[in-house]
């Protein structure tokens, strides 16, 4: 993998990772233009990941001071505030299970699932739907008290997103939508759930992926873009969030999975 192609990479994951528009899917039409071996874009991809932990561990630092801290004191004389740093805690652990569970499935699959541009170009339609779903009139969002049901319930919405093309951040902050939640509170709580995911997929990447042929040097580089542009697409979509845009990003998963398709067909 020569510079240009890691720096493409690197900036389509920093950018994408947040958007609600599914990085990895955007990593396997980027894979497919440019001609990389599945096998050695499986590992890319695993840390290009990994970078991005440092943007959201850098966007959160405020939250992560209160919430860490909280997760291993008694609740005893607590005050509301952390009482309610150290739920989202726990509750974000909790919410990583469902996507453990769907990863340990999908890891016998990452072959077939990094060389199939035609299923996510699929996932990146549904995708849009569930974006588009969220902002339908009727939904309230003005919850902010997470409940143990709650956390369940979004961290299964972010198992099915180890399919690519359908979005991490996208599937966890629709269904807080569905579930009432303010928009900012909800993606709060969808990127703290992104830092214990990531962990867990690097973790079982280095564990069970055995020797991949990799270029340091490619890696090092994709990997800096990555994480620096991360964390600009964190901040400048968490302003779109709040200004009621998520179905901008639909519109956009519609038009991409739907030209992929196209392409796909005509040039079979």
């Amino acid at each position: 993998m020569d510079t240009l192609v890691a720096v493409l990479m690197g900036l389509i994951q920093g950018i994408t990772e947040w958007l609600p528009v599914s990085s990895t899917g955007h990593l396997v039409f980027a894979q497919e233009l440019v001609h990389i071996p599945p096998e050695e874009m499986i590992f890319f991809n695993l840390v290009l990941h990994a970078a991005t932990l440092i943007s959201v561990t850098f966007f959160l630092r405020k939250d992560l001071k209160r919430v860490i801290p909280s997760m291993f004191k008694s609740p005893a004389g607590m005050s509301l505030d952390e009482h309610t740093a150290r739920k989202i805690g726990w509750f974000s652990l909790l919410a990583t299970v469902p996507i453990a569970i769907a990863g340990l499935i999908e890891s016998a699959f990452l072959g077939e699932l990094f060389s199939s541009p035609a299923p996510t170009a699929v996932a990146l339609l549904f995708t849009g739907f569930i974006l588009w779903s969220a902002e339908a009139p009727g939904l309230r969002k003005q919850r902010e008290n997470l409940r143990l049901k709650d956390a369940v319930i979004i961290g299964c919405f972010q198992a099915i997103s180890v399919i690519p093309g359908i979005s991490r951040s996208g599937t966890t902050i629709s269904a807080g939508c569905f579930l009432g939640f303010k928009r900012d509170f909800v993606a709060t709580f969808s990127f703290m759930l992104s830092i214990p995911a990531i962990i867990l997929a690097f973790g079982f990447g280095l564990v069970f992926l055995g020797n991949n042929q990799v270029d340091l040097a490619s890696i090092a580089i994709g990997a800096t873009v990555a994480a620096v542009t991360g964390v600009f697409a964190l901040g400048w979509f968490f302003r779109q969030i709040q200004k009621y845009r998520l179905r901008w990003f639909a519109v956009y998963c519609w038009v991409l999975g739907a030209a992929a398709l196209l392409l796909l067909t005509v040039y079979k």
